[in-house]
């Protein structure tokens, strides 16, 4: 399923005057996860690589592992999607409110400290692959590339997992961020990549909630264009793991693991 936009008629105003036409939008829905105990997850977003995202979504939640052949997705009047795993039953699930929408600027309202934020989250353990500035941005501009639904809207985000030598190993777009690094996590396992040395590519910039996502996902390294929070780099610092934020051509900002004093930005 790869429902990434729909044309959408809009009135686009011009100096002079304005035009009645169709454009194409980024299609934001209810997106609702179920296992055999019923409803565990409400998100909004777009209706792609839904079992990737189910998948992916359980990984780097922390509720564990759901079996693809399993998952049954199905129209709602509404115009939303129930995806279900009818035998899984996952662990932690039933902690959750499951009418609580999440959306993309959803994180941990509720912790009131790093040392909240940061337990029960596994430390990375394993090698950090070498990068350099040069790697870093052939692969954003890479998966920049494969960004379709970007290309037509202007309006998804895009998140992608890349090998150092083999390179990009798969891609997934979202009108919420979040819900854009389950989908390439959920793609990832499908296909039994290890995340060992792998490095998780942001379009956009990188919150805490992103590296609990990553550490869940057994993924140390994170590159993205834009900003890092403090948060952020607090938590990778406390994990072992590293973010390169403000990716460009000449210049990029090191934090965590393996970071370079002269580059480590608070």
């Amino acid at each position: 399923m790869k429902e990434l936009y729909r044309a959408t008629g809009i009135q686009r105003i011009l100096s002079t005057n304005s035009i009645l036409e169709a454009d194409d939008l980024a299609i934001e829905t209810m997106l609702r996860l179920h296992d055999k105990n019923g409803t565990f997850a409400s998100l909004l977003g777009t209706p792609s690589d839904l079992k990737a995202l189910y998948v992916g979504h359980c990984i780097t939640e922390g509720y564990g592992r759901a079996e693809y052949n399993d998952i049954v997705i199905d129209l709602t009047l509404e115009g939303g999607y129930e995806i279900t795993s009818k035998t899984t039953v996952l662990k932690g699930t039933n902690q959750q409110n499951p009418q609580r929408i999440v959306t993309s600027s959803c994180g941990a309202c509720n912790a009131p400290g790093l040392d909240q934020l940061v337990d029960g989250l596994p430390s990375y353990v394993g090698i950090h692959s070498t990068v350099d500035l040069a790697m870093l941005n052939q692969g954003l501009g890479e998966m920049k590339s494969l960004q379709t639904g970007f290309q037509k809207t202007g309006g998804m985000h895009g998140a992608a997992i890349m090998h150092p030598t083999d390179g990009i190993l798969g891609v997934a777009e979202d009108i919420g961020r979040h819900n854009a690094v389950d989908k390439v996590v959920g793609i990832a396992s499908l296909k039994g990549i290890d995340n060992e040395g792998n490095i998780l590519l942001l379009s956009g910039r990188c919150g805490w909630d992103i590296v609990a996502k990553a550490a869940r996902s057994g993924i140390g390294t994170i590159a993205c264009v834009g900003a890092c929070s403090t948060l952020a780099a607090d938590a990778a610092r406390a994990l072992q793991m590293r973010i390169y934020a403000f990716v460009k051509p000449n210049h990029w900002v090191a934090i965590g693991t393996h970071a370079t004093s002269h580059n480590d930005k608070p």
